[in-house]
């Protein structure tokens, strides 16, 4: 993928739905988030959606908020399951939850998430989901575990059904990741 699709796709005027992908690249399946906004990079997109690779930050979105009707992040999420589970959580799921949910960033999601709806009000009529995949190894290094790489064509047509494309070109197992 070429630095300036990144810069052309991040810059886009905002629309209605936002799909971001947090992670840490370095730690190992911490950034199945980014490989996986890699992924929808290769698709084309409707004017509507806009991809944001924000890397560990959760709080640098509050430059790329302008009243959306749907947010969905993906992130890694500890919350005990088998390596490569899929979880789907609506923020008010999250906000109630008993679970215990862990993220290597510096601030969790949950509380990125309460921030930016005390800072832009108009995210109480915006609908939020998380699409977290549990991983295996948060560890330094690279690449992501097979349990975790297997997942992401799952995890890839639970985004397109949230955000309502049929007729987009479908997923296989054999998605290549990027």
């Amino acid at each position: 993928m070429s630095g300036t699709l990144l810069k052309k796709k991040v810059n886009k005027p905002y629309r209605n739905i936002i799909i971001i992908g947090v992670g840490n690249r370095l730690l190992g399946d911490e950034g199945v988030g980014l490989h996986i906004i890699d992924n929808l990079f290769q698709i084309p997109m409707p004017s509507y959606v806009n991809i944001i690779d924000c890397g560990c930050d959760l709080l640098s979105l509050m430059s790329h908020l302008n009243k959306p009707r749907k947010i969905i992040i993906i992130d890694a999420i500890r919350a005990g399951g088998k390596p490569g589970e899929i979880y789907r959580f609506d923020c008010s799921e999250l906000e109630t939850t008993q679970a215990k949910m862990y993220s290597s960033h510096q601030v969790r999601t949950i509380d990125a998430l309460r921030l930016l709806k005390q800072v832009y009000p108009a995210l109480s009529n915006c609908e939020i989901v998380v699409i977290g995949i549990e991983p295996k190894a948060i560890e330094l290094h690279t690449g992501l575990s097979e349990e975790v790489r297997e997942s992401i064509a799952d995890v890839m047509r639970l985004i397109l059904e949230e955000i309502s494309l049929q007729g987009m070109p479908q997923v296989t197992p054999g998605y290549s990741l990027l």
